[in-house]
């Protein structure tokens, strides 16, 4: 019986690229492998240049960032990812723009165009100063456009300094990283400006030549559930918007109810303790156990120390009114939260359970208010954001205006706002010049390294957070209490990295095949075959035909050797082992830029 053919691939560039998914996974494509292996070197400036050059708004993102790089890391197939976004906050401490230099960091920028920018006679209209309107305002600025974003608010940041607590994300970062911004000439920000109220959107299209909308979704919702409207059922980004931007409620008197799973949901809990409430409980349909809650592990872990109750699995019921007050809310233990199919259906069972609290908070949905587009020809989708006709310009269906951030995509993370902000620039660019679109793209370059020094022993550092002082919530509401790591610590979890770009690499012709590599092998990475065994497709029969003479000789004669990056920890041991120097370890170098 014959042995089925392992499949195998040809590495090409895109393999390469797609490789290292740290970057493949960050929507701005940072060169994360970068920056960590910078901050390994010791060289902390061009690391934090790294991390700037796609992202206007590094530092943020080394706060509070969701850290996809981390979701895509391959270290996590050997232990647990590399703490990418920790490595990005140690280094914005020493080279952001809260350091006080405000103009160096707009420099690593790679967006097309200049700090210094010659004006092209254009501009455009902004409506929203959070991340999506500064970073499309940033990348124009640089192409020469004059720029101006209307602020509905008395200060810009939109959901970062509306919606985020002060204690999570110190508004003195978020305040330089803006000012930076801001320190383009061609760049005017008009806060206190409510378009659709102050000024019309017809009028914006007459002063403009293009309109970027990047509202946000900063209006919470409820769930139509009995009791829901009393008035002490509250929606939660009110009260973070209070709690930020106004005066601290007081709930030293009320148990508080928080009902949502997410990252705003803790964001109120932990407010609320802040708030003096003396108890706060969270309940949500998803399961924490079986990976459903979509809050983060920082801010789950984070609410429990405060003394959050995560009630996760329990389906809201009813917010039980007695004598006027409320008195709780009810609940029921969940079945399912998905069906078969993966859709969200919730099933509850029918016993409940009372969760006690006078004051309960909705965390479970947001929207925006985009009165301001009715009659103005922009078309919207069913679920109420505005309708995006062209994704790789975020163009809608009025060519002159443009849509990026939540109330294009619905809620994702600041990054994602951030790239979208910087597309639509370019599609803005794009549409007033009629020039091609410009995208993000590497370069890459091949080296043989003539030495390499690294063994295995990093494999043995574990994951290792940043430090989180003890705090009492109520009596200290702004205090961080996320700690940096020192010098040595950072250069330790930095040297996790895997070094996805580097690999193993063959020269056949003095290849022995003495199998010493596969033999040494730690991670059983390596394996050799005869032509015979793999199925490559019509790419290897070309490559096999041009070193054989024929597909039918290289089956008969040929061997291949078999290389598993998802498996390898770039020890380099195969390379030492090597006693031809066939085997070397082979390093690609990646340039980005916009093309």
């Amino acid at each position: 019986m014959a042995l089925e053919k392992i499949k195998v691939e040809l590495p090409t560039d895109e393999y390469y690229e797609a490789e290292v998914k740290c970057r493949n996974s960050c929507p701005v494509s940072t060169d994360a492998r970068g920056y960590l292996m910078a901050t390994v070197a010791g060289k902390y400036e061009e690391a934090y240049a790294i991390s700037r050059a796609t992202n206007p708004f590094a530092s943020i993102c080394g706060k509070v960032c969701g850290a996809p790089c981390e979701k895509g890391c391959r270290r996590s197939d050997v232990d647990e990812a590399v703490v990418i976004r920790n490595i990005k906050g140690f280094l914005t401490d020493k080279h952001g723009p809260e350091t006080g230099d405000l103009k160096t960091p707009l420099t690593y920028s790679i967006a097309p165009g200049s700090v210094e920018p010659e004006l092209n006679g254009k501009s455009v209209g902004i409506i929203g100063g959070g991340c999506a309107g500064y970073t499309c305002a940033h990348d124009l600025a640089r192409l020469g456009y004059s720029v101006t974003i209307y602020e509905r608010w008395e200060k810009s940041g939109g959901q970062l300094v509306q919606g985020v607590p002060v204690n999570r994300l110190s508004r003195k970062v978020v305040a330089d990283e803006l000012a930076s911004i801001e320190l383009f000439e061609n760049i005017e920000v008009k806060n206190g400006v409510d378009v659709g109220v102050d000024i019309t959107f017809q009028e914006l299209e007459e002063r403009h030549d293009a309109v970027f909308i990047a509202v946000g979704l900063a209006r919470g919702k409820k769930i139509p559930l009995p009791g829901a409207d009393h008035e002490d059922v509250h929606i939660g980004l009110s009260f973070l918007f209070d709690f930020n931007m106004r005066e601290k409620w007081d709930l030293t008197k009320h148990r508080s109810i928080v009902i949502g799973g997410g990252d705003v949901a803790f964001d109120v809990a932990r407010s609320a303790l802040r708030c003096g409430s003396p108890d706060v409980q969270l309940a949500c349909l998803e399961r924490e156990h079986m990976n459903e809650m979509t809050g983060s592990l920082e801010e789950r872990e984070g609410g429990r120390r405060e003394g959050v109750t995560i009630n996760d699995g329990w389906g809201p019921r009813e917010i039980v009114i007695e004598n006027g007050k409320v008195k709780g809310l009810l609940v029921s233990k969940v079945i399912r939260v998905f069906d078969e199919d993966g859709k969200f259906s919730p099933q509850l069972e029918d016993e409940t359970r009372l969760i006690e609290g006078e004051k309960v908070f909705f965390a479970v949905g947001q929207g925006s208010d985009l009165a301001f587009l009715e009659n103005s020809g922009v078309e919207m989708t069913p679920q109420g954001w505005v309708k995006v006709e062209n994704e790789e310009t975020l163009q809608t269906s009025k060519p002159n205006v443009f849509v990026g951030g939540d109330i294009a995509h619905g809620p994702k993370l600041f990054i994602d706002a951030v790239a979208s902000g910087s597309r639509a620039a370019q599609g803005i660019h794009s549409y007033i010049t009629g020039q091609a679109p410009q995208s993000l793209k590497r370069k890459i370059t091949f080296t043989d390294l003539p030495e390499y020094g690294r063994d295995s022993v990093y494999v043995d550092d574990g994951r290792e957070e940043r430090e989180e002082l003890p705090v009492k919530p109520a009596e200290q509401p702004e205090f961080n209490s996320t700690v940096e790591y020192p010098d040595e610590k950072a250069k330790e979890q930095a040297g996790r990295c895997l070094e996805c770009h580097i690999h193993p690499t063959f020269e056949g012709d003095i290849c022995i095949l003495c199998g010493g590599c596969v033999d040494v092998c730690p991670s059983y990475c390596l394996s050799m075959k005869t032509v015979d065994r793999v199925d490559g497709g019509e790419a290897l029969k070309t490559l096999a035909t041009m070193e054989f003479g024929s597909m039918e000789v290289a089956e008969a004669e040929g061997s291949v050797m078999l290389f598993d990056p998802l498996k390898c920890i770039r020890c380099g041991m195969c390379a030492q082992k090597c006693p031809t120097g066939a085997c070397k370890m082979s390093v690609n170098e990646f340039e980005d830029c916009f093309a």
